[in-house]
């Protein structure tokens, strides 16, 4: 049996930060994706003070102890990598404010990935800012991410306090990230909530929104399939929370929970006391 090898094909980097206890969901994309091609996968575990005990994973990787400030030595380690990925914090609160996360996606040289702590993607940023194409290098296993360009926020927003408190929540969250703030209103084909309705709801949050740029999204359909839909390659979705009353709840349930389970985005609830 002869044995053709493709030389022509490049063996990729992978640099995989472990910060703290968030690493597994790095290394095992990490891992999965250097099983469909030529890569190597190196290990950056990086602390504050004193270097920690070292990861014994008994795999064919390397690992590179620091100390420092977490981005500065990130930012250094992936410098002429082809990926850097990174764990997000399990908390979407946490996950939308976490300084590092907002650093790396700003300064990052390399095809940044956040992952969740089973491996899967959230959020992919190419080095220029993103501009909707595919990864060049995805393959049948492990299939294209989309890069992120514009960083859109989304809200949904009815006339309720709690809707208001998202908007003023989710206009902070754009002023420290950058963002653009999408406005989504849904309303249905009966009396009780009509285009009328979400038109004079998307003109109240304006207001609420005032200098920060937004775009207003009217959507007729269920709410959640609405604000699912209209939310798409988002960064996140802001909800307020509502008791049983408003946009947030339906005859089939919690809509801020259904959107949770299926958003592919963060999703953020907001109370309306916030």
């Amino acid at each position: 049996m002869t044995v053709l090898q493709n030389t022509a094909v490049r063996t990729r980097t992978f640099v995989v930060g472990v910060v703290d206890d968030r690493w597994a969901g790095s290394l095992a994309y990490a891992l999965r994706t250097a099983l469909t091609e030529p890569a190597r996968v190196h290990v950056v575990r990086v602390s504050m003070d004193s270097p920690s005990s070292r990861i014994d994973l008994r795999l064919p990787i390397s690992t590179i102890e620091a100390v420092g400030d977490p981005l500065d030595v990130l930012l250094e380690a992936s410098r002429g990598a082809d990926l850097l990925v990174i764990q997000r914090p399990d908390e979407t609160s946490a996950a939308a404010s976490d300084p590092l996360l907002d650093g790396l996606r700003r300064a990052a040289e390399s095809l940044l990935v956040e992952v969740d702590q089973a491996g899967e993607i959230i959020w992919a940023s190419d080095v220029t800012g993103g501009n909707d194409e595919a990864d060049p290098h995805a393959t049948a296993d492990a299939p294209a991410v989309r890069t992120v360009g514009e960083r859109v926020i989304c809200v949904g927003v009815d006339s309720s306090a709690a809707s208001d408190a998202a908007v003023a929540w989710a206009v902070d969250m754009a002023e420290r990230t950058p963002s653009k703030i999408r406005l989504i209103s849904v309303f249905g084909n009966g009396p009780e909530r009509t285009q009328e309705h979400a038109q004079a709801d998307l003109a109240r949050a304006t207001e609420l929104v005032g200098d920060a740029s937004s775009t207003c999204i009217p959507v007729q359909g269920e709410a959640a399939e609405g604000l699912l839909g209209a939310s798409e390659g988002a960064a996140m979705l802001v909800l307020g929370r509502h008791g049983t009353r408003g946009l947030i709840h339906s005859a089939l349930g919690s809509v801020g929970e259904t959107c949770a389970r299926l958003a592919g985005c963060p999703v953020v609830i907001v109370p309306a006391s916030a």
